[in-house]
C-alpha cells in the first residue's frame, strides 16, 4: 500500500473514531439518525463535511427570503456553527455564529424517504465529484410544523432575485438554488439603473441589442475565501423582449436556449426598463 493510501486509510480511522464518539443531537427519528451516522461514518478526510442533526434553537435572527413550488427559504444565523476539523490543533472545533440558508421542505415529516434520496444526491456529488459548491452542513425540523429542514451554506445570500413580478421572482431564485459548482453564473434580478453608455448595435425583429456597461459586475466565486463577490464594471449586452405578447414565456423560452447552447451565450440575469417596462437579458 502507498504512504498516501495508508494516511487516507489512517485519517478515516480517527474521523469515525472521533464521530462514534460524538452521536448527539438525534431527531428521535430512527430512520434519519441511522442516515445521519452512515453519513459521519464515510468521512475520510479534514475537508468532509460533517453532516449532523441540529436542533432547531439554534437557529436566530430566521428571515424568510423566498419560494419556490413546496419549499420555502429562510436566512438564519446558527449559534454553535458547522464542526470542521482544525488540522493544526488536530481536533474538531466549530465555526460559531455561522451565517446559514435552511430549506423548510413543507410535508416532508410524510416523506422521509424523499428527504434522504435529495441528501444522498448532494452526498455522491461532493464526495465522487468534489465540485458542488454549496455545503449542506445538515437536518433540522421545525418544532411547529414538524417539517424538515436542510441547513446549507449561505454561499450566495440569494442577491439580487426581487423585481416585484412574482412568476420572474420564482423563476430565478429556482435557477440560484441549482447552483452547484464554484464557476456556475449566479443569475440575478439586475436594477436597469445598474447600466450606463447604453448604445443600440443592432436589432433582430422585435429584440433590440444594446451594448451597455454594468456597473456592478457579475458574482463570481472566490473559492479560497469560499464567498461570491464582484469585481468591477464589466461591459455587456442588453436584449431587449420589446412587445411580447407573453413577456415571462419569452424570458423562460430564452434562457433555457441559453443554457442549451453552454458557454459563450451565458446570461447574466434579468433586469427592465422602466419607460417601456419591456424585460431584458
Amino acid at each position: 500500500m502507498s504512504s498516501q493510501g495508508s494516511k487516507v486509510s489512517e485519517d478515516s480511522k480517527y474521523y469515525s473514531k472521533y464521530l462514534k464518539k460524538k452521536f448527539i443531537n438525534w431527531s428521535g427519528n430512527e430512520q434519519i439518525d441511522d442516515f445521519i451516522q452512515e453519513i459521519q461514518l464515510k468521512i475520510k478526510d479534514r475537508h468532509d463535511i460533517v453532516l449532523e442533526w441540529i436542533p432547531y434553537d439554534q437557529f436566530y435572527e430566521i428571515k424568510e427570503i423566498g419560494k419556490n413550488g413546496f419549499v420555502t427559504v429562510y436566512s438564519a444565523i446558527w449559534k454553535d456553527g458547522p464542526l470542521h476539523k482544525n488540522w493544526l490543533k488536530n481536533k474538531y472545533t466549530r465555526d460559531t455564529n455561522k451565517e446559514v440558508i435552511l430549506n423548510c421542505l413543507y410535508y416532508s415529516q410524510h416523506l422521509i424517504e424523499f428527504l434522504i434520496n435529495e441528501i444522498k444526491k448532494y452526498v455522491s456529488d461532493y464526495i465522487n465529484k468534489r465540485k458542488v459548491h454549496t455545503k449542506l452542513y445538515g437536518i433540522s425540523q421545525n418544532p411547529n410544523t414538524k417539517d424538515y429542514i436542510l441547513v446549507q451554506n449561505n454561499s450566495i445570500n440569494f442577491i439580487n432575485w426581487i423585481c416585484g413580478n412574482e412568476k420572474v421572482d420564482d423563476f430565478i431564485q429556482e435557477i440560484q438554488l441549482k447552483i452547484k459548482e464554484h464557476h456556475d453564473i449566479v443569475f440575478e434580478w439586475i436594477p436597469y439603473n445598474q447600466f450606463f453608455e447604453i448604445k443600440e448595435i443592432s436589432k433582430n425583429g422585435s429584440m433590440p441589442v444594446y451594448s451597455a456597461i454594468w456597473n456592478n459586475d457579475p458574482l463570481h466565486n472566490d473559492w479560497w475565501n469560499s464567498v461570491y463577490v464582484r469585481d468591477s464594471i464589466k461591459e455587456v449586452t442588453l436584449s431587449c423582449l420589446h412587445g411580447s405578447q407573453n413577456p415571462f414565456e419569452s424570458l423562460v423560452n430564452k434562457v433555457e436556449e441559453s443554457s442549451a447552447k453552454g458557454f459563450g451565450s451565458e446570461i447574466y440575469g434579468i433586469s427592465q426598463n422602466p419607460n417601456t417596462n419591456d424585460y431584458i437579458l
